[in-house]
């Protein structure tokens, strides 16, 4: 009788160009060397190292009838604890797969099982197959390098985002911010011995007075956005983000991009997060950390291009970024943008190019921390410049004009943004939240506003406009 073929593999796995030798794949051949000989005695499996292991001890009855009562009740201890598979030694033919200790955060969602139905792990930044099936689907990280040694190219307005960054902060001037506040932040980065704690005592440090604190929320995954690559990933999960307010939104644009910048399902939460920061403890991974910030920061770029494109006639891209990301690991701040690139051929899926703005030693010195504070509050700033220009050309499409519920493409120029946009800091003030004009001293929002547009022509907006939405 012909024995039934295995079940095709879903991602990641299967998908990727090259599968790295992780516990996740290994224990995917295990599962398929069962599905495929079910009836197979373990000794007759194939020879893979796990098997091979086995049977080089005796067997289970005989090592425990010589083991000791305290050596059996560590044995007990270790099963509880979710030890190794330990089918073999109980007589078992089928395999059931324990967990080695606890996830952590962002890793792995387990694996369910029933008698009719078999999936498989989603993987995540803690995996190192995650990087890898990012660039397989065009999220390229931080000095990606194409076949054939070419690079991605960097977004159009780098140079000015790195000036904006650099603007000095009358909250951060020598007067201000003295030798005494440097010592109190060496000493809470120093104190901060977990993800947690650097959120809650280091990071409010080094945003300083952000204003509207109803647009900042973080450690909630996105379960309610829409799968960036084939569904095989786990929900971002920034440990801080950024975003707008839902009201500062039409709801109908809201309603029509949902699974695009509308990150939790409790819809009262803050949307088109666009500036993210990435959080490691001492004994954290930077590498996880920058993944997380790739990741993220894709599916921010995504979000607000897709409001950008709302109600617009074309898909095209101009190549500028309108994200943040940043990580934090070990008295290091880094900088980077996030922003979509055309697909490679027509039809094509649009690309993510992640690309390096900056980097500050906080813990280093005095003039090192002030700089990298000014460069992170500005690219606070500078972010919620970006998400009240795509907002109220958005809402300007919508009031205005006879908007369509057809969905075209993914990309669309952004001249309509520059011939529309407002180009005074009065009038980007009466489209803020009022909670985000802060008249104190040291206000984010006030003193040390940015304004970067220039005057430009507005012009009369046409009517009959499909919404473009950006592809996943």
């Amino acid at each position: 009788m012909q024995r039934p073929a295995a079940p095709p593999l879903s991602a990641p796995c299967d998908n990727l160009s090259k599968t790295p030798l992780i516990r996740g794949a290994l224990g995917e051949l295990d599962r398929r060397i069962a599905v495929e000989h079910p009836g197979t005695p373990a000794d007759d499996r194939p020879n893979t190292r796990t098997a091979a292991a086995n049977r080089s001890f005796q067997s289970a009855s005989a090592y425990l009838e010589a083991s000791t009562p305290a050596h059996l009740r560590r044995i007990k201890r270790f099963s509880r604890e979710g030890g190794p598979d330990l089918s073999d030694l109980r007589g078992f033919r089928n395999m059931t797969k324990s967990s080695l200790g606890r996830r952590k955060r962002g890793s792995q969602s387990p694996t369910k099982r029933s008698s009719n139905t078999t999936s498989t792990k989603s993987t995540g930044p803690y995996d190192r197959a995650f990087q890898q099936h990012l660039i397989d689907h065009g999220v390229f990280p931080y000095r990606y390098e194409y076949p054939d040694g070419g690079t991605p190219p960097p977004p159009d307005n780098l140079e000015e985002i790195r000036a904006v960054l650099a603007q000095p902060r009358p909250s951060l001037s020598p007067s201000r911010f003295k030798n005494d506040d440097f010592k109190k932040f060496e000493k809470e980065d120093a104190h901060a011995t977990t993800e947690w704690q650097i959120v809650a005592n280091v990071v409010p440090i080094i945003e300083g007075n952000i204003g509207d604190r109803k647009c900042v929320s973080g450690q909630i995954p996105f379960n309610n956005l829409d799968q960036l690559t084939d569904g095989s990933l786990v929900p971002g999960n920034p440990d801080r983000y950024y975003g707008a307010r839902p009201e500062q939104l039409d709801r109908r644009i809201r309603a029509d991009l949902d699974g695009f910048i509308v990150p939790s399902t409790q819809h009262d939460w803050k949307i088109m997060p666009n500036n993210i920061l990435a959080v490691k403890g001492p004994d954290g991974s930077a590498a996880v950390a920058a993944r997380q910030a790739n990741y993220d920061g894709a599916l921010g770029a995504r979000g607000i291009q897709g409001v950008l494109s709302y109600g617009g006639s074309e898909s095209q891209n101009d190549g500028n970024s309108r994200v943040i990301t940043s990580t934090y690991h070990s008295g290091t701040l880094k900088m980077f943008t996030s922003h979509v690139k055309h697909p490679t051929h027509p039809g094509g899926r649009p690309e993510y190019v992640m690309t390096h703005l900056d980097s500050w030693a906080l813990t280093g010195n005095m003039g090192s921390c002030r700089q990298g504070l000014t460069a992170y509050r500005n690219g606070l700033d500078w972010a919620k410049h970006q998400r009240d220009k795509a907002i109220k050309l958005a809402n300007s499409r919508l009031h205005t004009s006879s908007v369509s519920t057809q969905v075209t493409g993914p990309l669309t120029t952004d001249q309509d943004l520059v011939e529309n946009n407002e180009t005074t800091s009065e009038n980007i003030r009466q489209f803020s939240p009022p909670e985000a004009l802060s008249t104190s001293q040291d206000s984010e929002s006030s003193a040390d506003e940015l304004a970067m547009d220039t005057p430009t022509t507005k012009r009369k907006p046409t009517r009959g406009r499909r919404v473009a939405r950006p592809a996943p």
